[in-house]
Protein backbone atom coordinates (compact mmCIF):
# COMPACT_ATOMS: atom_id res chain seq x y z
CA UNK A 1 0.00 0.00 0.00
CA UNK A 2 0.88 3.41 -0.68
CA UNK A 3 -0.29 6.99 0.04
CA UNK A 4 -2.11 9.00 -2.15
CA UNK A 5 -0.50 11.44 -4.60
CA UNK A 6 -2.19 14.51 -2.95
CA UNK A 7 -0.63 17.15 -1.37
CA UNK A 8 -0.07 16.26 2.56
CA UNK A 9 -2.55 18.14 4.96
CA UNK A 10 -1.83 19.63 7.58
CA UNK A 11 1.45 22.48 6.32
CA UNK A 12 1.18 23.95 9.74
CA UNK A 13 2.70 20.96 11.30
CA UNK A 14 0.34 20.66 14.83
CA UNK A 15 -0.71 17.01 14.45
CA UNK A 16 0.44 13.79 15.44
CA UNK A 17 -1.09 10.67 14.60
CA UNK A 18 -4.48 9.51 12.05
CA UNK A 19 -6.92 12.03 11.33
CA UNK A 20 -9.70 12.74 8.36
CA UNK A 21 -9.06 15.53 6.95
CA UNK A 22 -11.70 16.82 3.92
CA UNK A 23 -12.28 13.33 2.13
CA UNK A 24 -8.64 12.01 3.04
CA UNK A 25 -7.31 10.18 6.33
CA UNK A 26 -4.33 11.40 7.15
CA UNK A 27 -1.29 9.57 9.19
CA UNK A 28 1.62 11.51 10.79
CA UNK A 29 4.20 9.81 13.01
CA UNK A 30 7.43 10.37 14.67
CA UNK A 31 8.82 6.48 14.81
CA UNK A 32 12.15 6.71 16.39
CA UNK A 33 13.00 10.05 15.40
CA UNK A 34 12.10 10.12 11.75
CA UNK A 35 8.55 11.49 10.91
CA UNK A 36 6.30 9.47 8.93
CA UNK A 37 3.13 10.69 6.90
CA UNK A 38 1.41 10.04 3.93
CA UNK A 39 -3.35 10.40 3.19
CA UNK A 40 -5.73 7.76 2.30
CA UNK A 41 -8.90 7.66 1.13
CA UNK A 42 -10.41 5.10 3.96
CA UNK A 43 -9.71 5.08 7.67
CA UNK A 44 -8.85 1.72 7.18
CA UNK A 45 -6.01 1.96 4.74
CA UNK A 46 -4.44 5.05 7.26
CA UNK A 47 -4.60 2.42 10.11
CA UNK A 48 -2.81 -0.54 8.15
CA UNK A 49 -0.50 2.01 7.30
CA UNK A 50 0.25 3.06 10.48
CA UNK A 51 0.66 -0.81 11.79
CA UNK A 52 2.98 -1.67 8.60
CA UNK A 53 5.14 1.21 9.62
CA UNK A 54 5.56 0.43 13.18
CA UNK A 55 6.16 -3.44 12.50
CA UNK A 56 8.81 -2.24 9.75
CA UNK A 57 10.92 0.08 11.13
CA UNK A 58 10.28 -0.63 15.26
CA UNK A 59 9.51 -4.32 15.08
CA UNK A 60 6.06 -3.78 16.56
CA UNK A 61 4.56 -6.34 18.12
CA UNK A 62 6.94 -9.17 18.52
CA UNK A 63 3.86 -11.62 17.75
CA UNK A 64 0.99 -11.45 15.85
CA UNK A 65 -2.01 -9.27 17.69
CA UNK A 66 -5.45 -11.19 18.24
CA UNK A 67 -8.67 -10.17 17.33
CA UNK A 68 -9.73 -6.78 19.44
CA UNK A 69 -10.77 -7.78 22.68
CA UNK A 70 -13.87 -7.18 24.53
CA UNK A 71 -14.20 -3.96 25.78
CA UNK A 72 -14.18 -3.06 29.23
CA UNK A 73 -18.09 -2.62 30.81
CA UNK A 74 -16.21 -0.28 33.79
CA UNK A 75 -13.86 1.69 31.86
CA UNK A 76 -14.62 1.85 28.12
CA UNK A 77 -17.13 3.39 25.52
CA UNK A 78 -18.67 1.05 23.61
CA UNK A 79 -17.07 -0.22 19.83
CA UNK A 80 -19.78 1.22 17.89
CA UNK A 81 -18.26 4.68 18.95
CA UNK A 82 -14.73 4.32 18.32
CA UNK A 83 -14.92 4.76 14.24
CA UNK A 84 -15.73 8.54 14.86
CA UNK A 85 -12.87 9.29 16.70
CA UNK A 86 -9.58 10.93 16.07
CA UNK A 87 -6.19 10.06 17.69
CA UNK A 88 -4.29 12.97 17.50
CA UNK A 89 -1.72 14.70 19.58
CA UNK A 90 -1.59 18.30 19.10
CA UNK A 91 1.60 20.67 19.41
CA UNK A 92 1.23 22.77 22.80
CA UNK A 93 0.93 26.19 22.81
CA UNK A 94 3.74 28.58 23.29
CA UNK A 95 5.52 29.70 26.83
CA UNK A 96 2.82 31.46 29.02
CA UNK A 97 2.27 31.90 32.85
CA UNK A 98 3.68 28.27 34.48
CA UNK A 99 5.96 26.30 31.24
CA UNK A 100 8.48 27.47 29.51
CA UNK A 101 9.62 27.06 25.77
CA UNK A 102 11.82 24.29 27.00
CA UNK A 103 9.23 22.44 29.01
CA UNK A 104 6.51 22.59 26.32
CA UNK A 105 9.12 21.32 23.75
CA UNK A 106 10.00 18.28 26.09
CA UNK A 107 6.10 18.03 26.43
CA UNK A 108 5.62 17.22 22.38
CA UNK A 109 8.78 15.61 22.53
CA UNK A 110 8.31 13.09 25.01
CA UNK A 111 4.29 13.41 25.48
CA UNK A 112 4.96 14.00 29.34
CA UNK A 113 6.61 16.56 32.16
CA UNK A 114 7.89 15.56 35.16
CA UNK A 115 8.60 17.30 38.62
CA UNK A 116 6.47 20.21 38.17
CA UNK A 117 5.95 21.75 42.09
CA UNK A 118 2.27 22.68 42.87
CA UNK A 119 1.59 22.92 46.58
CA UNK A 120 4.25 23.42 49.18
CA UNK A 121 4.18 24.33 52.83
CA UNK A 122 1.07 24.65 54.36
CA UNK A 123 -0.85 24.37 51.57
CA UNK A 124 0.54 20.79 51.59
CA UNK A 125 -0.04 19.95 54.42
CA UNK A 126 -3.63 20.79 54.63
CA UNK A 127 -4.15 18.98 51.51
CA UNK A 128 -2.84 16.11 52.94
CA UNK A 129 -4.35 15.99 55.94
CA UNK A 130 -7.95 16.26 53.62
CA UNK A 131 -6.56 13.17 51.99
CA UNK A 132 -5.71 11.19 54.81
CA UNK A 133 -9.24 11.90 56.76
CA UNK A 134 -10.95 10.65 53.03
CA UNK A 135 -8.62 7.28 52.84
CA UNK A 136 -9.49 6.78 56.45
CA UNK A 137 -13.03 6.66 56.30
CA UNK A 138 -12.57 4.46 53.25
CA UNK A 139 -10.04 1.88 55.26
CA UNK A 140 -12.40 2.01 58.13
CA UNK A 141 -15.18 0.39 55.95
CA UNK A 142 -13.01 -2.38 54.58
CA UNK A 143 -13.99 -6.18 55.93
CA UNK A 144 -10.34 -7.08 54.98
CA UNK A 145 -6.88 -7.03 53.36
CA UNK A 146 -8.19 -6.71 49.53
CA UNK A 147 -10.99 -4.57 50.32
CA UNK A 148 -8.77 -2.41 51.53
CA UNK A 149 -6.17 -2.16 48.75
CA UNK A 150 -9.26 -1.99 46.22
CA UNK A 151 -10.95 0.88 48.70
CA UNK A 152 -7.86 2.62 48.58
CA UNK A 153 -7.25 2.98 45.43
CA UNK A 154 -10.38 5.21 44.71
CA UNK A 155 -12.56 8.25 46.74
CA UNK A 156 -16.26 8.72 46.44
CA UNK A 157 -17.54 11.24 44.19
CA UNK A 158 -14.35 12.68 43.88
CA UNK A 159 -15.67 15.77 41.62
CA UNK A 160 -17.46 16.53 44.81
CA UNK A 161 -14.78 16.45 46.88
CA UNK A 162 -14.42 20.15 48.56
CA UNK A 163 -10.07 19.02 48.06
CA UNK A 164 -10.41 17.51 44.68
CA UNK A 165 -12.59 21.17 43.42
CA UNK A 166 -10.01 23.33 45.29
CA UNK A 167 -7.24 21.79 43.34
CA UNK A 168 -9.16 21.12 40.16
CA UNK A 169 -9.27 25.19 40.10
CA UNK A 170 -5.79 26.13 42.07
CA UNK A 171 -3.71 28.60 40.48
CA UNK A 172 -1.21 26.88 39.98
CA UNK A 173 -2.56 23.78 38.33
CA UNK A 174 -4.99 25.98 35.87
CA UNK A 175 -1.50 28.13 34.99
CA UNK A 176 0.06 24.61 33.97
CA UNK A 177 -2.50 22.55 31.92
CA UNK A 178 -3.61 26.22 29.90
CA UNK A 179 -0.07 26.62 29.05
CA UNK A 180 -1.13 23.36 26.82
CA UNK A 181 -4.62 24.28 25.83
CA UNK A 182 -7.18 25.55 27.20
CA UNK A 183 -9.45 22.73 29.82
CA UNK A 184 -12.06 21.57 31.88
CA UNK A 185 -11.72 18.97 34.30
CA UNK A 186 -14.19 16.47 33.82
CA UNK A 187 -12.59 13.74 36.27
CA UNK A 188 -10.66 13.03 39.19
CA UNK A 189 -9.21 9.80 40.84
CA UNK A 190 -7.32 9.89 44.17
CA UNK A 191 -5.06 6.88 43.98
CA UNK A 192 -3.34 5.10 46.91
CA UNK A 193 -1.62 1.85 46.72
CA UNK A 194 -1.01 0.89 50.32
CA UNK A 195 2.26 -0.98 51.03
CA UNK A 196 2.69 -4.27 49.61
CA UNK A 197 -0.92 -4.58 47.22
CA UNK A 198 0.38 -5.94 44.34
CA UNK A 199 -2.51 -4.24 42.23
CA UNK A 200 -0.56 -3.35 38.28
CA UNK A 201 -1.62 -1.01 35.56
CA UNK A 202 -0.49 -2.51 32.49
CA UNK A 203 0.37 -0.62 29.68
CA UNK A 204 -2.05 1.78 28.29
CA UNK A 205 -3.41 4.66 26.68
CA UNK A 206 -6.17 6.94 28.30
CA UNK A 207 -7.25 8.17 24.69
CA UNK A 208 -8.55 4.79 24.00
CA UNK A 209 -10.80 4.13 26.70
CA UNK A 210 -12.46 7.77 26.59
CA UNK A 211 -15.18 8.30 24.06
CA UNK A 212 -13.74 11.91 22.73
CA UNK A 213 -14.19 13.19 18.88
CA UNK A 214 -10.20 13.79 19.63
CA UNK A 215 -7.11 12.98 21.79
CA UNK A 216 -7.54 16.43 23.30
CA UNK A 217 -7.23 15.48 27.22
CA UNK A 218 -4.25 15.66 29.73
CA UNK A 219 -3.81 13.67 32.95
CA UNK A 220 -2.04 16.03 36.21
CA UNK A 221 -0.77 13.77 39.01
CA UNK A 222 -0.54 15.61 41.89
CA UNK A 223 1.90 13.83 44.45
CA UNK A 224 1.24 13.78 48.45
CA UNK A 225 3.95 10.82 49.23
CA UNK A 226 7.62 11.06 48.10
CA UNK A 227 7.38 8.35 44.84
CA UNK A 228 9.88 6.34 43.40
CA UNK A 229 10.75 3.00 41.47
CA UNK A 230 10.38 1.39 45.04
CA UNK A 231 6.74 1.93 45.59
CA UNK A 232 5.25 1.96 42.01
CA UNK A 233 5.69 5.28 40.17
CA UNK A 234 3.70 5.54 37.51
CA UNK A 235 6.17 4.56 33.89
CA UNK A 236 5.78 6.68 30.65
CA UNK A 237 7.15 5.02 27.21
CA UNK A 238 8.33 8.23 25.87
CA UNK A 239 7.53 9.47 22.53
CA UNK A 240 4.76 6.98 22.40
CA UNK A 241 2.29 9.80 21.91
CA UNK A 242 3.35 10.48 18.71
CA UNK A 243 2.86 6.85 17.18
CA UNK A 244 -0.76 7.14 17.00
CA UNK A 245 -3.41 4.58 18.82
CA UNK A 246 -1.68 1.44 19.45
CA UNK A 247 -3.52 -1.71 19.38
CA UNK A 248 -3.92 -3.29 22.86
CA UNK A 249 -4.38 -7.27 24.12
CA UNK A 250 -6.77 -8.99 26.59
CA UNK A 251 -5.25 -9.30 29.86
CA UNK A 252 -6.69 -12.26 32.29
CA UNK A 253 -4.05 -11.26 35.21
CA UNK A 254 -6.13 -10.71 38.38
CA UNK A 255 -3.82 -8.28 39.58
CA UNK A 256 -4.30 -6.15 36.56
CA UNK A 257 -6.72 -2.73 37.09
CA UNK A 258 -7.54 -3.30 33.66
CA UNK A 259 -8.65 -5.97 31.37
CA UNK A 260 -6.03 -4.78 28.13
CA UNK A 261 -2.91 -4.08 27.38
CA UNK A 262 -0.44 -3.00 24.80
CA UNK A 263 2.16 -5.63 24.30
CA UNK A 264 6.12 -5.00 23.56
CA UNK A 265 6.42 -1.16 24.73
CA UNK A 266 10.15 -1.69 25.34
CA UNK A 267 10.25 -1.84 21.42
CA UNK A 268 8.16 1.67 21.25
CA UNK A 269 10.42 3.88 23.34
CA UNK A 270 12.68 4.92 26.64
CA UNK A 271 10.65 3.92 29.49
CA UNK A 272 10.70 6.92 31.96
CA UNK A 273 10.11 6.47 35.83
CA UNK A 274 8.04 9.16 37.30
CA UNK A 275 9.69 10.30 40.32
CA UNK A 276 7.94 12.89 42.40
CA UNK A 277 8.09 14.87 45.65
CA UNK A 278 5.03 15.52 47.54
CA UNK A 279 3.27 18.54 45.77
CA UNK A 280 5.16 18.40 43.23
CA UNK A 281 3.32 17.16 39.47
CA UNK A 282 3.39 14.97 36.36
CA UNK A 283 1.49 15.93 33.33
CA UNK A 284 0.91 13.62 30.28
CA UNK A 285 -1.47 13.42 27.46
CA UNK A 286 -3.87 10.74 26.54
CA UNK A 287 -2.36 9.14 23.89
CA UNK A 288 1.41 8.72 25.94
CA UNK A 289 1.18 5.09 26.81
CA UNK A 290 1.85 4.53 30.52
CA UNK A 291 1.69 1.86 33.39
CA UNK A 292 2.84 0.92 36.88
CA UNK A 293 3.77 -2.39 38.86
CA UNK A 294 2.28 -3.53 42.23
CA UNK A 295 3.68 -1.61 45.39
CA UNK A 296 6.16 -4.10 47.03
CA UNK A 297 7.31 -1.87 49.11
CA UNK A 298 6.50 -0.52 53.17
CA UNK A 299 5.92 2.90 51.86
CA UNK A 300 2.21 4.10 50.51
CA UNK A 301 2.02 6.11 47.07
CA UNK A 302 -0.81 8.53 47.16
CA UNK A 303 -1.82 11.09 44.62
CA UNK A 304 -4.33 12.49 43.18
CA UNK A 305 -5.26 12.55 39.13
CA UNK A 306 -6.75 15.35 37.94
CA UNK A 307 -8.31 14.69 33.91
CA UNK A 308 -8.57 18.01 31.66
CA UNK A 309 -10.29 17.69 28.39
CA UNK A 310 -9.83 20.49 25.76
CA UNK A 311 -13.09 22.00 25.20
CA UNK A 312 -13.06 22.08 21.77
CA UNK A 313 -13.54 18.34 22.16
CA UNK A 314 -16.95 16.39 22.05
CA UNK A 315 -18.14 13.13 23.92
CA UNK A 316 -19.33 10.99 21.29
CA UNK A 317 -21.49 9.11 24.02
CA UNK A 318 -21.75 7.36 27.40
CA UNK A 319 -19.35 4.99 28.49
CA UNK A 320 -20.87 1.39 28.60
CA UNK A 321 -21.27 1.87 31.93
CA UNK A 322 -23.57 4.60 31.07
CA UNK A 323 -21.28 7.48 32.62
CA UNK A 324 -21.46 10.90 30.16
CA UNK A 325 -17.99 12.87 30.12
CA UNK A 326 -19.63 16.18 29.87
CA UNK A 327 -22.80 15.68 31.59
CA UNK A 328 -20.80 17.22 35.02
CA UNK A 329 -17.50 18.87 34.79
CA UNK A 330 -15.32 21.74 36.46
CA UNK A 331 -15.22 24.62 34.36
CA UNK A 332 -12.18 26.92 35.66
CA UNK A 333 -13.93 30.09 34.65
CA UNK A 334 -17.52 29.46 33.82
CA UNK A 335 -19.25 29.54 31.03
CA UNK A 336 -16.20 31.22 29.49
CA UNK A 337 -14.48 27.77 29.28
CA UNK A 338 -17.09 26.58 26.71
CA UNK A 339 -19.31 28.63 25.30
CA UNK A 340 -21.07 26.07 23.42
CA UNK A 341 -21.87 24.59 26.56
CA UNK A 342 -21.41 20.82 25.75
CA UNK A 343 -19.24 20.48 29.07
CA UNK A 344 -21.99 20.70 31.73
CA UNK A 345 -21.36 22.12 34.90
CA UNK A 346 -20.76 20.70 37.97
CA UNK A 347 -23.35 21.41 40.42
CA UNK A 348 -22.46 20.71 44.13
CA UNK A 349 -23.76 17.81 46.34
CA UNK A 350 -24.37 17.13 50.06
CA UNK A 351 -21.02 14.93 51.12
CA UNK A 352 -18.68 17.47 49.43
CA UNK A 353 -17.43 18.78 52.56
CA UNK A 354 -15.03 16.85 54.83
CA UNK A 355 -17.39 15.15 57.78
CA UNK A 356 -16.82 15.51 61.60
CA UNK A 357 -15.99 12.79 63.22
CA UNK A 358 -18.71 10.44 63.97
CA UNK A 359 -21.10 11.85 61.29
CA UNK A 360 -23.24 10.31 58.65
CA UNK A 361 -22.27 10.37 55.16
CA UNK A 362 -24.86 10.89 52.50
CA UNK A 363 -22.99 10.46 49.37
CA UNK A 364 -22.25 7.40 47.41
CA UNK A 365 -20.13 6.02 44.67
CA UNK A 366 -20.71 6.53 41.36
CA UNK A 367 -19.64 5.64 38.10
CA UNK A 368 -16.42 7.58 38.57
CA UNK A 369 -15.39 5.22 41.74
CA UNK A 370 -14.57 2.38 39.67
Amino acid sequence: MSPLDTPFEDPSGERWGVWQAFEEHTVRLCIAGEEVKGCFPTREEAISFQLQQLQSRLSWPRTALQPLPERSPIWDHPEELEGMKQYTFRVPRHAGKALDAAQLEAYHEQGFLLNLPVLQGEALTEATQCFEELLQERLDRAPDVDSRFRAAHTLSRPLHQDLVHHLATHERVLAIVEDVREFCCWSAHLFCKLPSDPTEQPWHQDAGFWPLSESRALTLWLAFDPVDDTNSAVTFVAGSHRLGRLPWQPTASSRHLLTQEIPDVDLLGEKVSCRLAPGHASIHSDLTVHGSLGNSSTRRRAGLALRFVACDAVCLGAMINGYEMNRAVILPKGKLSDPQGHWRSLKKRPGARRKAKGEQRSDRPDALDQ
